[in-house]
């Protein structure tokens, strides 16, 4: 199916079925940031953890205390969301297809 496509074609994407491997679920949120609102949202709250960044003294040296990264994109059934697409995902696509429905945009 992704050989269909051309490059920088929007595609749609939905989750059919949540996966339960953990390589499956790391991959279809690799997927997922691809969409410019996920990964608007996703910059803007690194540029808020940098902000609110507290440097605490350890060792008589600056240490910084970051904070865990929120998780924004998690792939759950009926989530879609649209990017372009690009050759070198192909592989990450195809090796998730049966959990997605794609459709050009």
């Amino acid at each position: 199916m992704p050989d269909s496509f051309k490059p920088g074609q929007k595609i749609n994407l939905t989750i059919k079925a949540e996966p339960r491997r953990e390589r499956d679920i790391d991959t279809l949120q690799r997927l997922m940031r691809f969409d410019p609102d996920h990964n608007r949202t996703l910059k803007k709250a690194q540029e808020h953890r940098m902000k609110t960044l507290v440097v605490r003294s350890r060792g008589k040296r600056p240490w910084a205390v970051r904070r865990r990264s929120a998780r924004v994109v998690l792939p759950h059934t009926g989530a879609s969301w649209s990017m372009q697409y690009f050759p070198h995902i192909a592989p990450d696509i195809k090796a998730v297809e049966r959990f997605l429905e794609i459709t050009p945009a």
